[in-house]
């Protein structure tokens, strides 16, 4: 889709926002003090597996874009299979308050590579913007997580 299209359904920008609820949910949680929920357990946890969910859907976006237009977005192979591994490997490693952090990286990366797509015309300016935004949010959000105690 060219940035110069008119702008796309709304259905992808409310399910962008929707998919930062869990983010803010979990910190807001952590931030009064609460640590499990009734069935699904331990908040940090949730948080972080949560995380490594739309992270790797976030990835799995780019590898669709890479089968669909081809040289248009040549590297996304590359870059999308790096990012997966990297966010398997940070889940599998590192304790759920550092991958709470550490997942701040991979989701800028992400970010950068769709602000190339934007230049090159194959994003529209109306989700990229809602990408800045709920990326920004959902960093902030854990990021604050993480710093609580």
């Amino acid at each position: 889709m060219s940035s110069e299209n008119p702008a796309p359904s709304p259905l992808p920008h409310a399910l962008i926002y929707a998919g930062s609820l869990p983010f803010i949910a979990g910190a807001l949680l952590l931030a009064g003090n609460v640590h499990s929920v009734p069935v699904l357990g331990d908040v940090e946890l949730i948080l972080a597996s949560y995380a490594l969910v739309i992270g790797i859907f976030l990835t799995g976006i780019h590898w669709g874009l890479q089968l669909s237009l081809g040289q248009a977005a040549q590297g996304l192979f590359i870059t999308s299979n790096i990012l997966a591994v990297a966010l398997w490997l940070a889940w599998l490693l590192l304790p759920a308050q550092l991958f709470l952090i550490f997942l701040s990286l991979p989701l800028l990366i992400i970010l950068a590579l769709d602000a190339r797509l934007l230049k090159s015309g194959v994003l529209h300016r109306a989700y990229f913007r809602s990408r800045v935004i709920i990326t920004s949010v959902v960093i902030l959000s854990l990021l604050s997580a993480a710093a609580l105690p």
